[in-house]
């Protein structure tokens, strides 16, 4: 999936170069009629003649490179040989290593290098290993050995630049004065110090100078941090499938949180086939003066550096000098694209609105004219602002271009519980796939040799299903481990490649992203004799698959299983996740499932309220000095069950006390937690169950004789804050919350004031509430159940009354007179 646009994920594609062969110079006449029958294929010679010229003229290069690889291996076995007689070994070594050096073998080279010991052998042997990548290791060789050669001085400086060590590196490359290298690194001081810089921005661009005299001020703005004054984003897909996309923002900051938002520029891509090539960026202060954007604030990083299976995945970082309120951060970029989707297709999705105000965007496709477009705009009802969301088509050559113009497109403003920008932005979705077929046939022909069974993977199916008998209990068995086994690396569907790593890439390594968990365990299923397959999936915050639009528009994998006919999704990635459940995050979604035989289009559920439950029992009990000890239990399932499991396995012990300390206070003022207890954490076929026990000192409000008890019912009324809204709440899933609460009370109270049962019922919410009380001991029961995941804006207003009036009531409490005697009820 490919998103574009500002301070939104920028991820598009691109092209390749070619550079221009000049004609060879010939001598002979001869020569000359071989050059222009080879190269226009025609000859007044016979056919057989020409056939033998051509022939002749592409057996040289491989002969000389054949003589010369055959030399190569000569001279090393040579050197080798000179070493082994131990004698005068210094020279041998050093010049083994250059053979190595000069034919890019630098990892021999080292290691030949390290035994000689001529002082020449220590810069060969930082240079290579910066040529390999080693920065670390040359950089400590280069601060070790110090020497006045300039190619020596010149990679020590490169080495320092790599390591953001730009003022090292300025005095390095200042020392360097000898031949070429000091002119290279004249060139890296220039690069380095870029920035400084007194020109105006109307001498250098009276456009863009222009634009920015005209933006418009913060006090027409007020929610804005900043405006992004122009947006000119282009796309082109050229007739040999490569891409390139042409990227140019000005974006005006307007207060402190512009500066802390906006002033890094982050650009994701993948560096197997992507290639950015910033052209300029640049700060323009207030006053219009320049200060352009320097290689020392500019990053080239790995996104996984701990995963080297996804160290294509990169991010091309620009960190803005001199950024201050009413600067203008300016950058113009391309990202090349060697090869597209499946080799041919493109898919993107172009969102409208932004955090930011856009003052005016451009936004074009260009696309060959034989290639068909699919477009599709989804979320129109919130374009409020009248956008034209058709695009304007023109030819151009052999192209189309397709071009959208959009001027004040307003921010989103965020509500509470509001849902996910791509259910609530304008988006514009671009599609070559013609089908859903050839999705199909593309990622199934990357994806389908990958479920193979190595013996270390058999070895390990033949153990987990062991005794289990069901295929219920086999498929259990195996989706526990890999959940709990393989570890997830988080990389969106597409970010680090659409192709998965082979089932025993991932088995051996013991981690992978989600197409590789999917895979892992799709071939464990299978080897179990179970019907499994991997099925790709769009998460809540990314845009669902559209029957309609055939498109690699996905961020996810999981895996359908199928027992006794029926489909049961699972999703290893979530290493909390027990068998029959799924995240939040995929469910009620389509899901795009391959098998040989084909794919399938299905929906993954959306649970009922029951099976997301949280049921809490607290137990109190009151002394005679009006002390409290409790004890409370916490019951998970479903999503809730998934939380308390991650948040229990991964935060330290220390912590949970602190966390469940407070929880205590709630009750007691300076309550403190005695001990707690935990079952079931690692077992995923039981729900977790959380035990502590408090006491305090205290618990009820004092009045006199009266004792007022703590409010034991309640609602969240956060959700209906807003007088109203522009968007629906999202509450996410269906549950159901039950809270218990018993309370033992010493003798000498008697009950003045008992709230009243409550019961009421909305399409929204189904709220219940009982008191009671039975000898000394007083009971309190609420069930609060949701029934609609979504909440619409013109429900909104219905919802606030409703769930106010319910808050209001709860507020009533139990009261207490404490008298002499035994407990009585008045």
């Amino acid at each position: 999936m490919h998103t574009i646009g500002i301070v939104r994920k920028l991820k598009v594609k691109s092209s390749c170069l070619f550079g221009r062969q000049e004609e060879p110079k010939l001598k002979s006449k001869n020569e000359k009629l071989e050059f222009w029958t080879v190269v226009f294929g025609f000859s007044l010679l016979p056919l057989f003649l020409l056939a033998g010229c051509a022939q002749k003229i592409e057996s040289k290069p491989r002969d000389y490179v054949k003589l010369s690889e055959d030399y190569y291996s000569r001279a090393v076995k040579e050197y080798e040989r000179l070493i082994f007689s131990g004698k005068n070994t210094d020279k041998p070594y050093f010049e083994l290593g250059k053979l190595y050096y000069g034919h890019g073998d630098f990892e021999n080279a080292v290691r030949v290098f390290q035994k000689s010991t001529l002082p020449a052998a220590e810069k060969f042997i930082g240079i290579a290993y910066y040529r390999q990548g080693d920065y670390t290791g040359a950089l400590e060789l280069f601060n070790r050995e110090k020497s006045t050669d300039g190619e020596y001085g010149y990679y020590y400086g490169l080495t320092c630049e790599k390591l953001n060590l730009f003022d090292q590196a300025l005095n390095i490359y200042k020392g360097i004065n000898d031949g070429v290298f000091r002119a290279k690194a004249r060139a890296r001081i220039e690069a380095i110090e870029r920035n400084i810089s007194s020109a105006h921005i109307r001498d250098l661009d009276p456009e863009i100078s222009r634009i920015i005299a005209c933006s418009p001020q913060q006090n027409s703005y007020p929610q804005a941090a900043a405006l992004i004054l122009w947006a000119g984003e282009e796309i082109e897909v050229t007739k040999d499938s490569t891409g390139v996309s042409r990227l140019h923002y000005l974006i005006k900051i307007l207060n402190e949180r512009g500066k802390e938002n906006l002033a890094e520029a982050q650009i994701e891509y993948d560096s197997t086939f992507e290639k950015v090539e910033l052209e300029y960026a640049r700060t323009i202060k207030p006053d219009g003066k320049v200060v352009n954007v320097g290689s020392r604030h500019i990053r080239d990083v790995s996104k996984y550096l701990n995963f080297p299976l996804y160290s294509n995945n990169r991010v091309f970082i620009i960190s803005f000098p001199e950024v201050a309120i009413g600067s203008c951060l300016e950058y113009k970029l391309k990202i090349k694209r060697s090869e597209l989707i499946n080799k041919k297709d493109f898919v993107l999705n172009y969102p409208l609105q932004s955090e930011e105000p856009i003052i005016s965007a451009d936004f074009s496709f260009i696309l060959p004219k034989d290639k068909k477009l699919k477009i599709k705009v989804i979320n129109e009802e919130y374009n409020d602002f009248k956008a034209v969301l058709l695009p304007f088509v023109e030819e151009q050559g052999d192209s189309l271009i397709y071009r959208w113009k959009f001027k004040d497109i307003p921010q989103i403003i965020p509500e509470p519980n509001m849902p996910p920008d791509v259910e609530i932005n304008p988006m514009i979705l671009l599609s070559t796939f013609q089908s859903w077929d050839e999705v199909y046939y593309w990622w199934w022909n990357l994806a389908k040799n990958k479920i193979q069974a190595d013996s270390a993977i058999k070895q390990k199916v033949r153990a987990l299903i062991r005794k289990k008998h069901s295929d219920e209990e086999k498929a259990r068995s195996i989706y526990n481990f890999c959940a709990q086994n393989i570890r997830y690396v988080a990389v969106e569907y597409g970010q680090a490649g659409y192709e998965p790593h082979s089932a025993s890439e991932i088995f051996k390594n013991k981690y992978g992203d989600c197409k590789d968990q999917a895979i892992l365990l799709v071939t464990m299923f299978k080897e179990a004799g179970l019907d499994a397959y991997p099925a790709v999936i769009s998460t809540d915050k990314f845009i669902d698959l559209n029957p309609d639009l055939p498109a690699a528009l996905f961020n996810h994998c999981i895996v359908a299983l199928v027992i006794n006919g029926k489909t049961i999704f699972l999703d290893p990635t979530a290493q909390t996740c027990s068998f029959r459940d799924l995240p939040q995050q995929d469910q009620l979604r389509k899901v795009l499932v391959f098998s040989p035989d084909g794919y399938k289009i299905l929906d993954t559920p959306l649970y009922p309220p029951e099976h997301n439950l949280v049921r809490q029992r607290l137990n109190i009990t009151v002394d005679k000095s009006e002390g409290v000890t409790a004890e409370k239990n916490n019951f998970t399932y479903g999503l809730y069950d998934q939380i308390q499991r991650y948040w229990l396995l991964y935060t330290q012990p220390e912590l949970i006390q602190d966390v469940l300390n407070n929880a205590a206070q709630g009750v007691s003022i300076g309550a403190k937690v005695d001990k707690y207890k935990i079952d079931n954490l690692d077992d995923l076929n039981k729900p977790v169950v959380l035990t502590y026990n408090f006491s305090g000192d205290e618990f009820f409000i004092v009045s006199g004789a009266s004792r007022i008890l703590p409010q034991l019912a309640s609602v969240n009324t956060s959700l209906a804050s807003k007088l109203k809204r522009k968007y629906p709440i999202d509450l996410s899933l269906l549950d159901t919350k039950e809270e218990f609460f018993e309370i033992n009370l010493p003798g000498g109270f008697i009950i003045k004031n008992m709230p009243k049962n409550l019961s009421e019922d909305s399409p929204w919410l189904r709220v219940e509430v009982e008191y009671g009380c039975k000898d000394n001991k007083i009971f309190s029961r609420q069930k609060t159940e949701t029934k609609k995941r979504i909440i619409l804006q013109r429900e909104y207003p219905s919802f606030k009354v409703f769930l106010e009036k319910i808050a209001r009531e709860l507020k009533q409490r139990i009261i207490l007179e404490k008298v002499d005697g035994e407990y009585e009820k008045k």
